[in-house]
């Protein structure tokens, strides 16, 4: 029975790493399975370009789809930097929503729909909220029990300091 299951996992083994290869034959191993390890451990993440320069959460990522407490919202959100006051945290939270589709917002919006991004520096302390925000959500994927969110964006965020921050290839995965 022990060689039966040890040469079971050798041929899926060896199957696993031939279906991993390049077509163009250019590929080894190690680099077939390093391609399939990293399609099969996508991680929790938030990033964008802001100005052009990337940023990415490196703690308090967060992703909800209706809430308990909120009415129909989806709830995105991740923070850079040391968990202190110079923490950066930003969200978007969209009101009002049925589900997975594309979301155009901005400040003053009836739904009352927002994005932010506090803690910039200690002179650009707001971003979007209330200074103002025009923004473009794609959420691909929406689901309670387990949550599940993921979503493209992009958009403008004012700050207090009258700079404008323009959010370029956002994306958000969340799996609970």
């Amino acid at each position: 029975m022990i060689k039966i299951r040890t040469s079971i996992s050798l041929v899926l083994s060896v199957l696993l790493i031939l279906s991993c290869n390049d077509k163009s034959g250019s590929s080894t191993i190690g680099e077939s399975i390093t391609k399939a390890s990293v399609v099969t451990s996508v991680e929790n993440h938030l990033r964008m370009k802001i100005n052009g320069a990337e940023w990415v959460a490196d703690h308090g990522i967060f992703g909800a789809f209706h809430p308990k407490g909120y009415s129909k919202a989806i709830i995105i959100g991740g923070s850079k930097g040391p968990k202190n006051e110079s923490e950066q945290v930003f969200d978007i939270n969209i009101y009002n929503t049925e589900g997975p589709g594309t979301y155009n917002f901005q400040d003053g919006n009836p739904e009352l729909s927002v994005a932010q991004m506090a803690n910039w520096s200690t002179e650009t302390f707001l971003c979007g909220s209330m200074m103002g925000h025009n923004m473009r959500v794609n959420v691909s994927k929406a689901s309670t029990n387990p949550a599940v969110i993921e979503a493209t964006f992009d958009g403008d965020l004012t700050c207090n300091s009258g700079e404008v921050f323009h959010l370029t290839d956002g994306t958000f995965y969340y799996h609970e």
